[in-house]
């Protein structure tokens, strides 16, 4: 039991309420969308009905790499990165370190992408990194962006996120301190006896089990923000006078003395081999600096493994293909800095036991997504006499079935768009579309009753129509799925449909249960 004044735990009230509510709807999008991104890759997978090779990165690749290289400028032979597409693809980056107009240090180069099944080469981009696109990677990158960055411009974007990672923060703390009876808590049964009291109690149950992931959530996700956006700025202004290659080079760690003698790259398959044998997995990410060159070296990172914490990254001598050795994310030996650091994503987006453990963090983001809406509700209605709050109240279900309503629409444009080639418009367009219509609907239409059964049957719909979509246009069924090693579509395909279904028969079935919004009267959206 934690012992409070009554003054104290007014300003805590306040703290916990004005925490939630001045940024409470974007905070929901926040969460829904960081619990749909648990499963971006294979969201991404599933978009284009399964990957032709279930680990491209640990397909021979060797001789097509030394064909590409010999099709590129020499001068972007000093940096290749070869990673995969969720179709399986594997893109090979030829680059140099550029400078656009406008100052800012960009990568420069070719970008290939070739098929490591067959060797076809498929796409050539020439440019600036910032300037090349990925059609099959569309869905994925449009779902990413949104989390972590509201498809703001950079740095705002990750501004705003950090930003609502400490609003999170600051509920979640206010929370823990004005839970009386945080034990009690975890088991209260809600009452029947009121409809407000009933929803009082779920929120206080919900939020209770939630605090620990509330806590993790809030605190990784506002440092990856600012980590990036404003703490390497100030490094890099107060230490290195603004020079950011400099601190990159200084974090990162730069292998000591350069040798420019030309010499021909080891055989790189052979090294990937070793390099997956010592981590229990193929490569997710592959770098080789220097290409052709007697300080070439090659590094190889992958993901962690079932059970791991950390990913692991491994190192070659490019010109013979010996071992140098692992290497650390930060610096170039092993550190505390560089395991916190490592921690701190693994816990944000919840890798650290497989698939498992995304399943829960998805879970609980589902369940934070509740406590969040529940508590703007509840909020609300204490100020019902405002016209203003009431106003406010009127955007609780809007944006709370909206955003799923139009994170699915997104998909359907992407699926609708993929033939045609022109996803990278429809899958931003599709999502707008879906805003704008849950909008609309939630303006024109008073019954709030009325209300929420149209979001769940729309939602239930458009949860349907996606597997569907799939497979009418792709036509792969879910045989050829399981055969080729696919079976997250298949389980993503039932998810989808069962969710919809869900939808469907909450809509149609029963009178929806009614909640509180900012009016006097009950309101159905959770």
């Amino acid at each position: 039991m934690i012992e409070l004044s009554q003054a104290r735990s007014k300003r805590l009230l306040a703290v916990h309420g004005w925490a939630g509510t001045v940024l409470g709807l974007a905070l929901y999008v926040v969460i829904l969308t960081g619990a749909v991104v648990v499963f971006a890759h294979e969201i991404g997978t599933w978009s284009v009905s399964g990957s032709r090779a279930q680990q491209p990165l640990a397909a021979p690749m060797d001789a097509k790499i030394r064909e590409l290289a010999g099709q590129v400028d020499p001068e972007y032979l000093d940096d290749i990165n070869l990673f995969h597409n969720p179709a399986g693809h594997i893109s090979a980056f030829f680059h140099t370190h550029g400078v656009k107009e406008d100052g800012h240090p960009m990568e420069k180069g070719v970008r290939f992408t070739f098929d490591p099944v067959t060797g076809e080469t498929l796409t050539r981009q020439e440019g600036y990194a910032d300037e090349f696109d990925d059609p099959v990677s569309a869905l994925e990158h449009f779902l990413v962006e949104l989390h972590v960055n509201l498809h703001a411009p950079n740095p705002v974007g990750l501004y705003l996120t950090g930003i609502l990672g400490f609003a999170m923060l600051a509920a979640a703390v206010s929370g823990f301190l004005l839970h009386r009876h945080l034990i009690k808590d975890l088991f209260v049964a809600p009452r029947l006896s009121s409809r407000l009291l009933n929803a009082r109690d779920r929120h206080i149950l919900a939020g209770s089990w939630g605090l620990p992931f509330a806590f993790v959530l809030a605190f990784t996700g506002a440092f990856l923000s600012f980590a990036g956006s404003i703490g390497l700025m100030t490094i890099s202004m107060v230490a290195f006078g603004g020079d950011q290659e400099k601190l990159i080079e200084t974090i990162i760690g730069t292998p000591e003395g350069e040798d420019a003698t030309p010499a021909p790259l080891a055989n790189l398959d052979a090294m990937l081999r070793q390099s997956a044998d010592k981590a229990h997995s193929a490569p997710a990410f592959v770098s080789i600096m220097h290409y052709g060159r007697a300080d070439a070296r090659v590094f190889a990172f992958h993901l962690a493994g079932e059970g791991e914490l950390q990913s692991q990254q491994h190192v070659f001598k490019g010109s013979d293909g010996s071992y140098l050795g692992p290497k650390p994310t930060i610096g170039t030996t092993p550190s505390a800095g560089d395991t916190a650091f490592t921690l701190v994503s693994v816990l944000h987006f919840g890798t650290f036991a497989g698939l498992l453990s995304r399943v829960i963090w998805f879970a609980l983001g589902l369940a934070m997504c509740y406590v969040t809406l529940t508590g703007l509700q509840l909020w609300l209605r204490r100020r019902a006499e405002s016209p203003l709050w009431r106003r406010l109240g009127r955007s609780v279900p809007i944006v709370g079935y909206g955003l799923p309503i139009a994170l699915a629409a997104s998909g359907i444009g992407y699926l609708l768009a993929l033939p045609a080639g022109t996803v990278l418009f429809w899958t931003p367009a599709s999502f707008l579309i879906g805003s704008g219509l849950a909008i609309v609907i939630g303006c024109i239409l008073r019954d709030e009753v009325l209300l929420t059964r149209l979001y769940r049957g729309l939602l239930g719909a458009v949860l349907i129509a996606l597997p569907v979509l799939r497979w009418l246009i792709d036509g792969t069924g879910w045989g050829p799925l399981m055969a080729s090693g696919n079976d997250m579509v298949v389980l993503l395909d039932l998810a989808l449909a069962a969710g919809g279904i869900g939808y469907l028969y909450a809509a149609f079935s029963r009178r929806p249960e009614a909640r509180w919004s900012g009016a006097k009267r009950p309101v159905a959206a959770e």
